[in-house]
């Protein structure tokens, strides 16, 4: 029973260090920061380039690309 109440103790200290160890939130950002993103809000959008360019280089080598999760690229 001590090793399995070892364990849990070992397991959660993880657990918690992983949940202090995630990306910073917007309220530790100086203020400039939020309001740089609030007034120029990023759009995401398919990447339409590296789309076509693999379709071609598929299509070139007699293959066929069916995109499940295309990939996005942030613009303004």
């Amino acid at each position: 029973m001590p090793s399995f109440l070892r364990t849990t103790v070992v397991l959660s200290a993880c657990a918690l260090a992983a949940c202090a160890s995630s990306a910073p939130r917007l309220a530790d950002a100086p203020p400039s920061v939020i309001r740089m993103q609030s007034a120029d809000p990023l759009r995401i959008t398919t990447d339409d380039d590296y789309v076509a360019r693999v379709n071609r280089e598929a299509q070139r080598r007699g293959l066929q690309v069916q995109w499940i999760n295309p990939p996005l690229r942030r613009t303004n």
